[in-house]
């Protein structure tokens, strides 16, 4: 998320080292025949909108943070950014029981801590205990919950956790109360990151400022609002990157940041200029480039409120009234795709042939009727929420156009993200007064899971991701079931049923789009590799700058 900037600012750090690299270049041309010109820095440049929340792996929660966190971090395993395999990262190599309930992980010889303290199994066990304490907060323990004993351990029934060995300094051994398949998944995220007690115990959290890992990149100074600065960690177990330097700038307004990119000061950036604007687009449309991105986008309806409460063939006439082709191929071109579902495409268990709500205006209206609203009639006073923003603007107001058509009247609530999030997600006892609100969802590792059960299991009702407060017992078991199985394909099948149950039977939302995503690189900028799970999964170790190659 982020908010348009009234005030753009165009900070001068960019400037700064155009004026040191020109100066250097001035120096280099006018110097005399002696020893070889040194080689040139390495630096690349990027933009955040704005400061992460939190660099802490154990507190993240979103990507601004884990832009950072992935590349100073590491956990036992990693995911490919561009296959989404599962590989060896501070461990080597691991093995699994044939009951898949117990994962035994071996560490690689040579892992080193920026601190220069070599890394041991028990920096595992600290890391992941100190993820699971209560008192850390962590919004993402829930990666360690499978472990048996977790529970006791929460809830300060147990000193240790007894599914969590280290028989030795080489080895960890996971134990799980039963099996879960997406747990190896689940490591590879930015909050199972391992992390050298004598950093992470300080009371006074010196390391909220000065974090220290054994990624890749080293953390090198903060200045708040401004820019984050990274250094290549030359005792990285991969190898020292070919990147010196990365520096991550703060420019929230996008007008800003895309002239900070043409200037120079920037290497790359999140967000493209309108397919409509030809004349920047042909000034910097061959930098763009275009990558799927997982992830779904959909209007929620508010389950326990009325009208939607216990009315299915209301919210299916409002799914037949929305054209979602006319929303991602006319109003908003060139990345989004119309969703039929939930579960998006390049996730076992997509059902490319759900029927879905194709716009059929005669299907809404007799819907509408069927439901107790001929024509609209009868209904209350409807709001549909949106956070503050020019892209939620627009497509709200298409969405109530849309519905106009026929004979049903909603208002838009335009909200800062604050109120907008208090609105959605109400309390555990009480839901929240927006009746519609819309909302997308990346996924945080490639498995169906990872949206079907925090967004509509009864289990993440309310605030802890269900906010529609949907509860249907069949979908819910189907869920359950699959957790426990390893056979992709048995598990592809049972998400696939589990979705149709909630998109044909009970229409939980609007089912929006599938998020594409495109984002800008300068030519010179080489080893790119864009992920579907998001651009903050860009892999900085791979990266090159070969200006003399353009």
């Amino acid at each position: 998320m982020h908010r348009d900037d009234p005030a753009p600012r165009v900070r001068p750090l960019a400037a700064a080292l155009l004026a040191v690299t020109l100066a250097s270049a001035a120096v280099t041309a006018c110097a005399p025949a002696g020893p070889a010109p040194k080689k040139e820095e390495q630096v690349f440049r990027f933009r955040l909108h704005e400061d992460p929340p939190t660099l802490d792996p154990a507190l993240s929660n979103d990507q601004f943070s884990e832009a950072v966190i992935l590349n100073v971090n590491r956990g036992l395993v990693e995911l490919d950014p561009l296959t989404l395999e599962i590989h060896p990262a501070v461990a080597d190599s691991w093995t699994i029981s044939p009951d898949n309930r117990v994962y035994t992980f071996h560490l690689r010889d040579g892992v080193r801590f920026h601190n220069d303290r070599a890394v041991t199994s028990q920096d595992v066990a600290y890391s992941f205990k100190r993820l699971l304490r209560k008192e850390t907060g962590s919004p993402r323990r829930f990666l360690l919950e499978p472990l048996e004993g977790a529970g006791e351990f929460i809830g300060g029934k147990s000193a240790d956790v007894k599914g969590l060995e280290t028989p030795d300094d080489r080895t960890v051994v996971l134990r799980l109360s039963k099996p879960f398949a997406p747990f190896l998944s689940q490591l590879t995220m930015a909050n199972a990151a391992i992390l050298p007690k004598e950093v992470y115990d300080d009371p006074g959290k010196a390391y909220l400022r000065a974090p220290v890992g054994c990624g890749p990149f080293r953390f090198a100074r903060w200045e708040q609002a401004n820019f984050i600065e990274l250094a290549a960690f030359g005792g990285y177990y991969g190898g020292r990157p070919a990147l010196d330097r990365v520096i991550i700038r703060m420019i929230e307004n996008r007008a800003s940041a895309l002239q900070e990119y043409i200037a120079g000061g920037l290497d790359s950036l999140d967000e493209t200029p309108s397919v409509t604007d030809t004349a920047m687009m042909e000034k910097i449309g061959k930098d763009v480039r275009k990558y799927p991105f997982i992830g779904t986008g959909y209007i929620g309806f508010n389950l326990a409120l009325p009208p939607f409460a216990g009315n299915p063939d209301l919210r299916k006439a409002f799914n037949y009234a929305v054209d979602k082709a006319y929303l991602w191929e006319v109003l908003s071109p060139g990345g989004n795709t119309p969703a039929n579902g939930i579960i998006p495409p390049g996730i076992p268990g997509h059902d490319a042939d759900l029927p879905g709500y194709p716009h059929d205006e005669a299907k809404a209206r007799s819907l509408l009727a069927k439901a107790g609203y001929p024509g609209g009639k009868g209904l209350p006073p409807i709001a549909l929420w949106v956070n503050t923003g020019e892209d939620n603007r627009k497509i709200a107001t298409q969405i109530q156009s849309d519905l106009k058509t026929i004979g049903v009247d909603i208002s838009i609530r335009e909200v800062d993200w604050g109120a907008y999030i208090s609105g959605v997600s109400g309390t555990a006892e009480k839901p929240g007064q927006a009746q519609m609100f819309r909302f997308g969802w990346y996924l945080d590792y490639p498995d169906a899971d990872a949206i079907l059960r925090p967004l509509l299991s009864s289990a993440n009702w309310g605030p802890a991701g269900n906010f529609g407060r949907y509860k249907n017992p069949a979908f819910d078991a189907l869920v359950d079931r699959a957790l426990s199985l390893t056979d992709p394909k048995e598990r592809a099948l049972l998400y696939g049923k589990a979705e149709k149950i909630a998109v044909m039977d009970d229409a939980v939302w609007i089912f929006l789009n599938y998020y594409q995503s495109e984002t800008l690189y300068k030519p010179y900028v080489k080893g790119v590799v864009l992920s579907p799970l998001g651009e903050f999964r860009l892999p900085l170790e791979r990266l090159r700058i070969e200006r003399d190659a353009i």
